[in-house]
């Protein structure tokens, strides 16, 4: 176990980066220990530390400057004490070591070294008291926009798991914790943590790793075996009821987290109105929390309903008076404060439709939650997924400048595409091509053709934009660490198979997904799938998700939602549904800037309306907004 013997005070005084999965094992331990003693907060500073570690590093363009940063053979000698002199003479292994390093100071130039490492690389790496930590936390948190709520999410800990591989880690039993690390009342009010415990989640995370190999086994035939009328409705059959499966999931998903789901509403946008709505919305609960004593937890829950009160039927709205209190007289009152503010919420809306609006919200999701569709919780809501706070940071402080009212805005009008580059998805090819030569026909194009590595760090990851439909993510035509190593413009589309599910790296190690290594070089937003789709769907949910955020190359083509939808998936055909169609120049509202709220249309299956179609599209890094087709309302 983690916590006998000397092993807890040694992991103690490292970061998560130095030593691995153990010492993130070790600190959702200790994450467990501070909850269950009543040091949330303490609690919370572990949590966040246990979801960097080493592959991190491994990942970010800074790790050749960090290289430079290590000690040199001769400084190695020096600073070895009499003892390790004494190893070192008698023992070989040793000294072929440092031959081995002087011989490669030879051969490698000596490049001048950087004065400083950047904080942002971990700014927890000096800490080891955690009330400290947690300060160092709540000063990055409330740096970020004030229009992020910051909500992470991570398992905790399972001793029986601790050296298992990923499929028996992800499959075992265990609490969620909710951590508001930004929320509504930052920064009067600190981050506050919940945890989700039901004996429900044994079965929902039981059924949830067999999500992928379920889907697969029933898309997974022979097309000679499907000619015969019995063959394909059996196929069709077994699709339903995984459908039915998945919905059956998704729904006792909701149910485990429903007393909170409100916390997954973002802040609205900003005018007028708003903001003297909410002022008035804050007084009330500050006022009802100071009578009945209630603290700053309780505060920040209440404030939150209250925000979105209109949101919530009256059933939510009782559900959430009994998670803050179990006094009756207390339940009561509250239920009828949020439900006046309910009512205040609906005519300001109508007043100001700008009002219902709201700004996304970053999800910190530890890689053993990262499969759950989070983003159906409230499909309503623009989401964007990060693998640690610290990832969140190191994008922000390289792309503040161009992040305005909380979103990351580019102006997309270069890019590139790599389409079917195995040749062996023939429809699939034939649709996409009819798509970008129609609707991006300004962009450059490689279609059936695998992409050398020096086109994609050169070209395709340095245009504004760049779309991969094919197998997978696309790795395997371009090294990880080569990406890593590049710095990418691009906002990336990863239209494949499982382009951004995390994956085991080994029997025991951090996982990986392909957004990690995009996310190294710098790269600010990617869209991907948490899972495997079938051909047509994936392609309509990507033209759709495209030719909402991306301008055409001719106003004269007619918009996307038009085409005769069975004329294209048949034969890649594009033509209207009716004789006369307008054009883009007829439609001035068509696009939408907001990416994060294009892929929340996708979420409520508006494009394609088969759940297991359409849960699988996830954002991840900042929620980004396309200046070229639409203009900021704020």
């Amino acid at each position: 176990m983690l916590e006998t013997g000397g092993e807890a005070e040694m992991l103690a005084g490292f970061s998560s980066a130095d030593v691995g999965p153990e010492a993130k094992e070790y600190n959702l331990l200790r994450a467990d220990e501070e909850y269950r003693n009543g040091n949330v907060e303490h609690s919370i500073y572990y949590q966040v530390k246990a979801q960097f570690q080493s592959t991190d590093l491994r990942y970010l363009t800074e790790s050749a400057e960090l290289e430079n940063q290590r000690p040199t053979s001769e400084e190695l000698i020096k600073s070895a004490t009499k003892l390790e002199k004494k190893d070192y003479k008698s023992k070989k292994f040793l000294q072929n070591i440092i031959k081995y390093l002087q011989q490669m100071e030879q051969e490698k130039p000596a490049k001048k070294p950087i004065n400083e490492i950047p904080e942002y690389l971990d700014f927890l790496e000096d800490v080891q008291d955690p009330t400290e930590g947690l300060t160092r936390i709540s000063e990055k948190c409330n740096s970020l926009p004030q229009e992020w709520c910051v909500l992470q999410l991570c398992k905790s800990f399972n001793p029986a798991t601790t050296y298992s591989v990923f499929n028996e880690i992800i499959a075992s039993d265990g609490a969620i914790y909710l951590t508001l690390l930004r929320h509504c009342r930052s920064p009067q009010l600190g981050p506050i943590c919940l945890r989700i415990s039901s004996e429900n989640t044994v079965n929902l995370f039981r059924e949830y790793s067999t999500l992928v190999e379920r889907f697969r086994r029933v898309v997974t035939v022979d097309p000679l075996n499907m000619k015969g009328k019995e063959a394909k409705q059996k196929y069709w059959e077994e699709l339903n009821g995984f459908d039915t499966f998945l919905q059956k999931l998704l729904a006792d998903f909701r149910d485990i987290i429903s007393p909170y789901s409100f916390l997954f509403f973002g802040k609205r946008y900003d005018c007028t109105v708003v903001q003297k709505q909410i002022n008035a919305t804050y007084t009330r609960v500050d006022d009802f929390c100071l009578v009945n004593q209630w603290g700053s937890h309780q505060r920040v829950l209440l404030s939150q309903a209250a925000l979105h009160a209109n949101r919530l039927d009256t059933a939510d709205l009782k559900l959430v008076c009994y998670e803050l209190s179990s006094n009756e007289n207390e339940i009561q009152s509250a239920y009828e404060l949020l439900k006046g503010l309910a009512s205040d919420w609906t005519e300001v809306e109508e007043r100001q439709p700008l009002a219902s609006r709201r700004f996304p919200i970053i999800l910190v999701v530890d890689e053993r939650l990262d499969h759950l569709h989070w983003e159906q919780l409230v499909t309503v809501q623009e989401f964007s997924r990060v693998k640690s706070l610290h990832c969140l940071w190191r994008l922000f402080q390289n792309h503040k400048s161009n992040i305005k009212h909380g979103y990351y805005t580019t102006n997309i009008k270069r890019g590139m595409c790599v389409i079917n580059p195995d040749a062996d998805l023939v429809n699939s090819g034939r649709r996409l091509r009819s798509f970008f030569e129609y609707w991006l026909s300004q962009w450059q194009h490689l279609f059936e053709t695998v992409p050398k590595e020096e086109v994609m760090v050169k070209q395709a990851l340095q245009a504004d934009c760049f779309v991969y439909a094919g197998h997978g993510s696309g790795l395997q035509y371009v090294n990880g660490r080569i990406i890593c190593r590049a710095r990418v413009r691009s906002v990336v589309f990863l239209f494949g198979c499982d382009s951004t599910r995390m994956l085991g790296t080994g029997l025991y190690s951090a996982l990986y997904g392909a957004h990690d290594y995009y996310h190294g070089a710098l790269c600010p937003s990617i869209v991907g799938t948490l899972m495997p789709a079938l051909d047509g769907n994936m392609d309509t949910v990507s033209v759709t998700i495209l030719s909402l955020w991306l301008a055409p190359g001719d106003n004269k083509v007619m918009p996307w939602t038009h085409i005769d939808r069975v004329s294209w998936l048949k034969n890649g055909i594009i033509k209207g549904k009716e004789e006369t169609t307008p054009t883009m120049s007829d439609q001035p509202n068509y696009h939408l800037g907001s990416l994060c709220s294009i892929l929340s249309l996708v979420q409520q299956g508006k494009v394609e309306p088969n759940i297991y179609n359409c849960c699988i599209y996830v954002c991840r890094g900042l929620p980004a907004w396309n200046l070229a087709v639409e203009k900021l309302p704020l």
